[in-house]
C-alpha cells in the first residue's frame, strides 16, 4: 500500500485507514441507539439527511465493549457502488494523516493477539510507533 493514511486511536493503539475510503471525519457526533440491535452497532446518525449506521469497530476487531457516551468521534466511509448503505465507526480519538510508502509496509504477523489478522491490511513501522492499517471491507463485510 502506498499513499495517505488517516490515523486514529482505539484503546491507545494506533490504527489507520486508506484515506481514499473516507468520506468524512466527525468529532462529537450524537447518535440514536437502535433497540435490540447487534452489540457492535452503536446506533444511527443523520448526516445531512443520509442515515448512517455507526459501528463499534473495536468490538468487531475483538476488543472488549466499553461504556459509550452519547457523543462520539467517528469516521464515515464512502459508500461502495454495489452497496449504497452508509456506514461509519466510532474511534477514541483522531491521529494525523501520514504518507506510507510500500517499503514501510509489512504483512500482519500471525500472532496479532486480540486483533484478528484478517482485518489488517498491513503493519507500518513509524519513527516511534507501530501503525496497524485496517481493511474496512473485511471488517464490515457481514
Amino acid at each position: 500500500m502506498t499513499g495517505k493514511v488517516l490515523t486514529f486511536f482505539l484503546f491507545d493503539r494506533l490504527f489507520g485507514i486508506d484515506i481514499t475510503l473516507v468520506k468524512e471525519i466527525n468529532r462529537n457526533v450524537e447518535y440514536t441507539p437502535v433497540p435490540n440491535s447487534s452489540p457492535h452497532i452503536i446506533g444511527l446518525i443523520n448526516m445531512r439527511g443520509q442515515v448512517v449506521t455507526l459501528f463499534d469497530i473495536a468490538m468487531l476487531m475483538g476488543y472488549e465493549e466499553k461504556n459509550r457516551e452519547q457523543r462520539v468521534a467517528c469516521i464515515i466511509l464512502k459508500a461502495q457502488p454495489d452497496d449504497p448503505s452508509q456506514v461509519g465507526f466510532s474511534i477514541d480519538k483522531f491521529g494525523d494523516v501520514v504518507d506510507v510508502e510500500e517499503d514501510q509496509c509489512e504483512p500482519p504477523p500471525a500472532n496479532m493477539g486480540i486483533i484478528s489478522g484478517e482485518f489488517v491490511r498491513s503493519v507500518v513501522k513509524l519513527e516511534n510507533n507501530i501503525l496497524i492499517v485496517i481493511e474496512p471491507e473485511k471488517v464490515f463485510r457481514d
